[in-house]
């Protein structure tokens, strides 16, 4: 039993002593400490070497850097994820039904994140083509990887025993399709404004109107999908008025 588990259950109106096993093992997928560091030495070698090619051709900025560094840990942390729930897998039988769908949040985020990033990049055409086409390119490989992040969620079997599990499985996949966060794609360029870089200098309203826009989709798709889980059975209840202990999970 984790208590990262128990606060996960009380900020979603189910406050237990002990989650159920299953409910507790699936919680566990979230526990990146161990695994994530596999997998981001499996991502993070060829996206250095694309990387070193990518800044030769069209110029290292700072923008650039921090992009190849969040491809990496995104790409990682996903795969940490996938990895502990096909572990999980093997425990059980897939629970009918779909996953969940993206809500309308997260897929407005996204597409004003893709839509509104080109459409900048595609204005910086004439002034700074190098600049301009890699930027093209890097937003084209977080889409590509992106839809395959999503997709593989949305995919994957539900991990269930019953209703409740059922429910808590599904908001853990509201969680994980933020893995794919449009937020990581709008909010690199604001750097642009601030170090040297082909970007002029006006263009910082729409740099942070895009920003802003982008992580406020984000914001309430994540908040969206903390819904309150439905009654039933998710371990044993603690009588009422018992505290819960928020504080986070002390380092190992």
């Amino acid at each position: 039993m984790s208590a990262a588990a128990l606060r996960w259950l009380a900020s979603r109106g189910q406050r237990v002593r002990a989650p159920a096993p299953f409910i507790d093992a699936l919680l566990a997928t979230r526990d990146l400490s161990g695994r994530s560091l596999v997998w981001l030495l499996v991502f993070g070698v060829p996206v250095f070497l694309g990387g070193v090619f990518y800044l030769d051709f069209f110029g290292a900025t700072v923008s650039a850097l921090v992009y190849l560094v969040c491809l990496a840990i995104l790409l990682a942390g996903w795969q940490s994820i996938r990895s502990a729930q096909r572990q999980l897998a093997r425990r059980t039988r897939p629970w009918p039904g779909p996953a969940s769908r993206p809500g309308g949040w997260f897929v407005a985020a996204g597409a004003l994140a893709y839509g509104g990033g080109a459409a900048i990049a595609v204005s910086l055409l004439p002034t700074a083509p190098a600049f301009a086409t890699g930027r093209l390119i890097l937003l084209g490989v977080f889409a590509s990887c992106g839809v395959v992040i999503v997709t593989s969620f949305l995919r994957a079997p539900v991990l269930a025993v019953d209703d409740a599990s059922a429910a808590v499985y599904r908001g853990l996949v509201a969680e994980n399709l933020h893995a794919a966060s449009p937020a990581l794609v709008a909010v690199p360029p604001l750097l642009d404004l601030v170090t040297e870089s082909p970007v002029p200098r006006g263009y910082a309203p729409v740099l942070v109107a895009y920003a802003v826009v982008v992580i406020a989709a984000e914001l309430v798709a994540y908040l969206r999908g903390r819904r309150p889980l439905p009654a039933g059975h998710y371990g044993d209840p603690l009588p009422r008025g018992t505290a819960v202990d928020w504080s986070p999970p002390e380092a190992r």
